[in-house]
This record gives structure tokens, C-alpha cells and sequence, in this order.
């Protein structure tokens, strides 16, 4: 069969199906991605990209993902009039390069991953009318890419619950809730372990926390994490804070650099016992996770990263934010802890309780590995992604 990926950054959420179906063999692929993130990949790829006319800062959302989504079409077009047409097309619903998928390949079985669906601020969310109005008009503009993905696709998924309540009521019934999936075999527990990072060693056993995101950011509560961290190495001297993640912002607004400056100068936290390892490899990101003593996800009402969810299928006991999104996975006290990420004392308390109850703590990473388990690992999730690509 031929398939189209459609990625900003693929293959993306879509790797597991893309390896799936290369490991298959005797399929057409081809993967087509943005310029300045694509991969070498072994299959044909196609790269689009935002003309130079509307680049600026100064063109509107909507007309860059109309030009996104034609840039793509003129890549693509040379191949459909060579003959070659696709029986499934994957998209991610998101920036607009999806925009005439459908128009050039009529016949091709559409299915779209959704990610986020963009609500419209409030008035309190802002002070004059001027930058109210110009909030709403984002998000609209935001969401029109999203909702033509939705118009185009035959079927279409959406990773948890709290990520499909987001979308309006007339389109969730239309969703199916299904999540990328975790390779449960890769991601497992580790009983030894030696991990070297920035130049020092740990092993399995040592007390270790671990934080994990893509950026330092106000949205995954990193200036949060690092006051509690902060305050329980005060009271635990032989405590290690490892943090994996680039130094930016990624989320929730204006792109940039991160909170790491922002967080030497506030926060009086021991340097020679927190060490930034920079953004890691999978290999070595397995590692980083099963060395751990507790792993701390935090966020604010947002997509759920896949970090937490590998933190707990490698066992590992992880204390998250009380959030819609994290409680929708861990149940306070069966498979994991919750806290209120704003309440700094308890953040810290929970985390000082959580490594000195080893026992406790053990059995709370048992139980959060058996969620995985049960609801997201890889082989289930799998074979209802394909069940959904090939279904007429």
C-alpha cells in the first residue's frame, strides 16, 4: 500500500507506525516534514515550508497555513500527476501543511491526530479591548487549520479524554480517543544501572529526582519544580536533582529562551547537586528515567507528555501536578501522587516523603507500571491505529 505522513516534524506522534510499517516491508512511503526539522529517514521525502512573502512576523496565522498547506500541495503535485496516489494519509491536524491534502489526493483514506483545540480567552484574561480582540482573533485563526483537517479526514483520534474535551461538543463524537502508545518493552525497569551524565556517574539506588520536558517553561511548572527542589535538598544532603530539557520556552505563547537564568538568580537551589543534562537521546532517556528514585511531571492544563508516561512504565514512582490531565492517568495514592503545583511547601513535603518511604514509594511505581500496562502500552494502541487507517 502507499501511504502519505504529514508532520511538522515527522515522523512525530506518528514513529511507532511509521517503524511499523517500514519493519512490514513492501509498502510506498513517503514522509513529508518542515524544513529545519527533518530527519534522514530511509524512504522518500518531500520538505515544505513557508514561502519568504509570508514568513514575517507581520502576516497573519491564517494566511500562513493556507501558504504552508499550498507550498505542500506544489511538492506533492509533480507526484500525482506522475500517477502516484496514497490509500492512507496520515496528518497531524495542526499548522495547516494538511490544507489540500484532500484537494490532490481525492481518493486517499484521511486519518488526523489532534492534538489541541485553542479556547478563546476571557475578557479578564486581558486589560484593554485592543489586545482582547487581538487574542480571540489568534485562536480562531489558530483553530482554522484544525477544524479543515477535521472537515477533510475519515477518521480521526485524539491521544486522552482531557485532550478531546477541549474540541467542540459537535466534533467529539467524531474523536476517538486513542493514545500514540508506550513501547513497554523498551521502557521497563531496571534493577542495576549506571548512569553518566556531565561528566558524573549514578547508579541505581543513589536519590535521584528527575524533571523532563521539552523546554523550561512556565506551562510544565519548571520555576515550580526548582523551588521545591530547592528545599528538600536542604533537608536531604545526599539528594541529586537530574533535569533533562533544552533551555526555552515551547508553550503557551511568545517562543524564546527559558527559565534556567530566571531560576539561578531567584532560587537559592545548590548548584554542585542540580545538573542540567540538555536534551537526551531515547536510548540514553530510558536510562535517565530508570536510575531514578522519583520522577516529578508537572503542568498546567495542557497536552500530556509522553515523558510522565514513560516515567511510569519504567517504574519509576512519579509525583505529578493535580491537574485534569495528569489525574485522568494517576489516581492519588494507587499509581502515583498528586499536588498542587502552586502550593510550594506541599510540592516540597511530598517529594521529601516520597524518598524516604523507599518501600511506600516502590509499590506506588509497581502500580504505575501496571497502568501502562493495562491502558497505553505500544501493541494496543498499535493495532487500533492501523484498524483505524485501514478501515473502509
Amino acid at each position: 500500500m502507499k501511504y502519505l505522513i504529514v508532520h511538522d516534524a515527522a515522523p512525530g506522534q506518528f514513529v511507532h507506525i511509521y517503524k511499523h510499517l517500514l519493519k512490514a516491508g513492501g509498502h510506498d512511503i513517503i514522509v513529508a516534514s518542515r524544513k529545519g526539522s527533518t530527519l534522514r529517514l530511509p524512504v522518500k521525502q518531500v520538505v515544505y515550508d513557508l514561502p519568504k512573502d509570508v514568513a514575517g512576523p507581520d502576516v497573519g496565522i491564517m494566511d500562513k497555513a493556507v501558504a504552508l498547506g499550498l507550498n505542500l500541495y506544489r511538492e506533492l503535485k509533480p507526484l500525482a500527476i506522475g500517477g502516484w496516489a496514497p490509500d492512507v494519509i496520515l496528518s497531524h491536524a495542526s499548522r495547516g501543511a494538511s490544507f489540500f491534502l484532500k484537494d490532490l489526493f481525492p481518493g486517499a483514506r484521511m486519518i488526523s491526530l489532534f492534538e489541541w483545540y485553542y479556547g478563546m480567552p476571557t475578557p479578564t484574561d486581558v486589560r484593554t479591548g485592543a489586545e482582547l480582540r487581538q487574542k480571540c482573533r489568534n485562536a480562531a485563526a489558530t483553530n482554522l487549520p484544525i477544524l479543515r483537517d477535521f472537515e477533510q479526514m475519515d477518521a480521526g483520534y485524539v491521544p486522552t479524554e482531557f485532550q478531546r474535551a477541549q474540541f467542540p461538543k459537535g466534533w467529539q463524537g467524531r474523536l476517538e480517543v486513542l493514545h500514540d502508545g508506550v513501547d513497554t518493552s523498551f521502557y521497563r525497569p531496571a534493577t542495576s544501572l549506571t548512569l553518566e551524565v556531565s561528566g558524573k556517574r549514578f547508579k541505581k539506588g543513589d536519590e535521584i529526582v528527575t524533571y523532563a520536558g521539552r523546554g523550561m517553561e512556565p506551562t510544565r511548572g519548571f520555576m515550580e519544580f526548582m523551588a521545591a527542589a530547592a528545599r528538600v535538598q536542604k533537608v536531604r544532603p545526599n539528594l541529586h536533582v537530574l533535569i533533562a530539557g533544552a533551555d526555552r520556552i515551547c508553550y503557551g505563547g511568545k517562543k524564546g529562551p527559558g527559565l534556567k537564568a530566571r531560576a539561578e538568580e531567584e532560587i537559592p537551589f545548590d548548584k554542585d547537586r542540580i545538573h542540567f543534562v540538555g536534551l537526551l537521546p531515547e536510548a540514553k532517556f530510558v536510562s535517565f528515567l530508570q536510575v531514578s528514585s522519583l520522577h516529578v511531571y508537572l503542568t498546567r492544563p495542557f497536552v500530556l507528555s509522553w515523558s510522565m508516561l514513560n516515567a511510569m512504565s519504567v517504574g519509576v514512582p512519579v509525583l505529578g501536578s493535580d491537574t485534569e490531565p495528569v489525574r485522568e492517568v494517576i489516581r492519588d495514592g494507587e499509581n502515583g501522587r498528586l499536588v498542587d503545583m502552586d502550593d510550594a511547601d506541599a510540592l516540597a513535603d511530598t517529594m521529601d516523603r516520597m524518598l524516604g518511604d523507599r518501600a511506600g514509594s516502590a509499590a506506588l511505581g509497581k502500580a504505575g507500571r501496571a497502568t501502562i500496562l493495562e491502558k497505553y502500552d505500544l501493541k494496543k494502541c498499535l493495532k487500533r491505529q492501523l484498524q483505524l487507517m485501514h478501515e473502509g
